[in-house]
């Protein structure tokens, strides 16, 4: 049995929108983990955040770090480029993306999809 992907879904972030946020997106399932195609932006990280059920508050996302003794964000580092990012372990059907500073230079695009449905 092979890896099992979502169909992808559009999402935009509109210029000058403070905070630089999405909407919520619906995967069409429950999802351990969603991938992320980004496109070039002004610089600022990203972040996934699930939310439990549909129009509820969208919350940050932690990851256990097996190594030690506490969790990280799991947030990407800042940058500018185009990429591609799995986010893990985000295990939810309803996502929303945030970006940490304005986008003031155009309305960006991503494209998003659950991988791994549970």
């Amino acid at each position: 049995m092979g890896l099992r992907l979502g169909s992808w879904k559009t999402v935009t972030i509109t210029k000058n929108d403070d905070p630089a946020v999405s909407t919520e997106t619906d995967l069409g399932g429950v999802f351990r983990n969603v991938q992320v195609y980004s496109p070039a932006i002004d610089s600022a990280t990203l972040t996934v955040k699930p939310s439990r059920l549909t129009a509820d508050t969208a919350v940050q996302a932690y990851t256990m770090d097996g190594n030690a003794t506490g969790d990280f964000v799991n947030t990407t580092t800042a940058r500018t480029t185009a990429g591609m990012n799995v986010f893990k372990d985000i295990c939810a059907r309803f996502v929303t993306l945030l970006l940490n500073a304005e986008q003031t230079t155009a309305t960006v695009t991503f494209y998003v999809r659950g991988i791994d449905p549970l």
